[in-house]
């Protein structure tokens, strides 16, 4: 009887690890089959594999890409790139931009925009730039410099040019009045010139006019560097044979300035500093 009892738990034991060696050996052929794919049972597949796996993978799936040392889940019909736990982080092959958080993509947008701004203020600045310097060469001037430089003495490009001035407000028909150099200080020519400016303010004409009687011709402002000259004004359309006379603009009152010469296109005067000069006709 104990000899059958042995004889029946060494068949039982032999059937048991049969069994065994059978499923062993189906696991086996099933994993080997696929190129690296591992199933477990009742779960997903995992691939481990260089290249991404084009065929047999299904919703949920991973793949362990041995060349890019990442774990990928297959989900909506592509592999997705996870962290070490399975979440995902961004798409397998997809941007650098898709894996930048909120708060970066907003400061690149910030910068962008910024850019683009600046770009455009640049863009519009040398737009100006052109336009203006074609304004200036409409108006004879040289260059955009002595335009605004002319435009702050309310001067024509002929009279910044010239150091005259042609026109002047509450006049009509106003006598050109220039200024061509050699003053003539102490008795010596220099190469002193006096500056002639326009008078925009009606007024210093309104009030010679009620000062002195004749015509006014035209009222000038005059600066030199020196306190007393002799200073020959260019006066087109002068013929010499007027009775010419000059007042100056001194705190308040017009007072005479001494007239040394009257010629052909030329009046001549002793002025004893810096102002605003008006010449009359008798």
């Amino acid at each position: 009887m104990r000899t059958v009892r042995k004889w029946l738990a060494f068949m039982l034991a032999v059937g048991l690890m049969v069994s065994a060696m059978s499923v062993f050996a189906a696991d086996e052929e099933e994993t080997g089959g696929n190129g690296g794919q591992q199933t477990e049972s009742n779960g997903p597949q995992q691939f481990n594999q260089a290249d991404a796996p084009t065929s047999g993978m299904t919703e949920g799936d991973f793949w362990w890409s041995s060349n890019e040392s990442k774990m990928y889940v297959y989900k909506g019909g592509k592999w997705v790139l996870t962290d070490s736990y399975g979440g995902s982080s961004s798409d397998s092959g997809s941007s650098s931009s898709d894996s930048k958080s909120a708060a970066e993509r907003e400061a690149e947008a910030r910068a962008e925009a910024e850019a683009t701004k600046e770009r455009l203020i640049q863009e519009q600045a040398s737009a100006e730039a052109v336009r203006l310097v074609g304004a200036a060469m409409d108006e004879g001037f040289a260059d955009v410099g002595d335009m605004y430089r002319a435009a702050e003495k309310n001067m024509s490009a002929g009279e910044f040019y010239n150091n005259a001035v042609v026109s002047t407000p509450g006049i009509e028909n106003a006598m050109t009045v220039g200024q061509g150099g050699n003053l003539v200080v102490d008795g010596q020519v220099t190469n002193m010139s006096a500056s002639i400016s326009k008078v925009t303010n009606r007024a210093y004409v309104d009030s010679v006019r009620i000062e002195q009687e004749g015509t006014v011709l035209n009222v000038v402002e005059v600066s030199y560097p020196a306190v007393e000259a002799t200073i020959n004004f260019y006066t087109p359309g002068i013929t010499g044979e007027e009775s010419i006379i000059a007042l100056q603009y001194n705190a308040g009152t017009w007072v005479d300035v001494e007239v040394a010469e009257v010629r052909a296109d030329h009046v001549t005067l002793n002025m004893k500093g810096n102002g605003v000069v008006a010449f009359i006709a008798q």
